[in-house]
């Protein structure tokens, strides 16, 4: 049996003062780094590395049509539509001012996102507005969606690669590119008008200013999976597990690891959330369980020959680490356990140069 472990977020960002997981104990994280293969790869998303383990590695991928496959209630069309629907990410989101930049945040489950009431009016308005558009829909009130009614082409960013940033550098390209980004400004208008936000911001809640679209493109052909069982929670990598014929379970080290020994792909987002947010007593909590509830039955399972194979992959927002261990790794009792926090200090980017030449001097 093995397992690929997916997990983003466990390469904490940045460069920190004082180490993340100081005082934190990972013995079973630590002898699993220690005694296995390390690779360090460069910056990829984890969307592209999600969908590249399916086979989908070219051009701009659908993501919207591919996590609205792995919604709850996921179109029943989603594979027989003819032809198939073309879908975009319309997800709520919160634009503000920081200086002179316009940042975004969105709006996660614990972060007061509109509730079902509030949904279902700010969706009707946008489906009165712009109904040429297609059909918002909202399966969740964090994961919005607009079923488009025609094609488009225009590149358009994730919404994980713009929270907490500038959104200048992301705004939509391509040939429809002009399209969307007044698609964007109008929606705007629409929005800080409607009664739900105005009321949200008597309140003084977050409105919702905005919707943040991505992920332009219609279902593909059935794909490959790379294991025969996928576990997670992801909805993106649930619809890429649907499209692949399996049916994914929630994460479970229990049920990974029970007889009879199934390969499974098992991806974990505990962490990603926290190090996006630079949360890091959200992080290191997170963490802890990770390690008590994965890491130690794994590395168990490794020393007592029940798991033949162990890959996890750790995208990060500057590498990617890969680190894979075999039966062999039982016996390399030799090797001393790495702790994260070393792993973390070799990743780290190195400190700003000083200059080498003395300033000019004033006339």
């Amino acid at each position: 049996m093995q397992i690929h472990l997916v997990l983003p977020g466990l390469l904490w960002p940045g460069a920190p003062a004082i180490s993340p997981v100081a005082g934190l104990a990972l013995p079973a994280l630590s002898r699993l780094l220690g005694r296995g293969e390390q690779q360090i790869a460069d910056f990829v998303p984890l969307d592209r590395q999600l969908a590249a383990l399916f086979g989908l590695n070219e051009g701009e991928l659908p993501l919207a049509a591919l996590r609205r496959h792995g919604e709850a209630d996921a179109p029943a069309d989603a594979t027989t539509g003819e032809p198939p629907a073309h879908w975009l990410c319309a997800d709520p989101v919160h634009l503000h001012f920081a200086r002179d930049r316009m940042l975004l945040s969105d709006f996660p489950a614990e972060g007061d996102p509109p509730d079902a009431d509030e949904t279902a009016a700010l969706l009707a308005s946008l489906n009165d507005t712009f109904a040429d558009l297609g059909r918002f829909e909202a399966p969740t009130p964090a994961r919005w969606y607009l079923r488009l009614a025609a094609p488009t082409e225009a590149t358009l960013y994730p919404l994980n690669d713009v929270i907490g940033r500038p959104i200048a550098p992301f705004l939509p390209e391509g040939r429809d590119g002009l399209i969307w980004h007044r698609t964007m400004n109008e929606l705007q208008i629409v929005l800080h008008n409607h009664p739900v936000n105005q009321a949200r911001e008597a309140a003084g809640r977050r409105t919702v200013n905005s919707l943040w679209l991505w992920g332009a493109g219609a279902l593909p052909g059935a794909l490959k999976a790379p294991q025969p069982r996928v576990q997670a929670s992801d909805p993106l990598l649930r619809g890429l597990a649907r499209a692949a014929g399996l049916n994914p379970a929630d994460p479970d080290p229990d049920t990974a690891l029970a007889a009879p020994a199934t390969d499974t792909l098992v991806v974990l987002d505990s962490l990603r959330r926290p190090a996006l947010q630079l949360d890091l007593d959200a992080w290191r909590a997170a963490l802890a369980e990770v390690e008590a509830r994965w890491f130690a039955p794994l590395a168990a399972a490794l020393d007592q020959g029940r798991l033949a194979a162990l890959t996890l992959n750790a995208p990060g927002d500057r590498h990617t680490l890969t680190l894979r261990l075999g039966r062999q790794a039982r016996w390399k009792f030799w090797r001393r356990p790495q702790p994260l926090d070393a792993l973390l200090k070799t990743l780290a980017p190195p400190p700003a140069a000083l200059p080498t030449e003395p300033p000019p001097e004033n006339p």
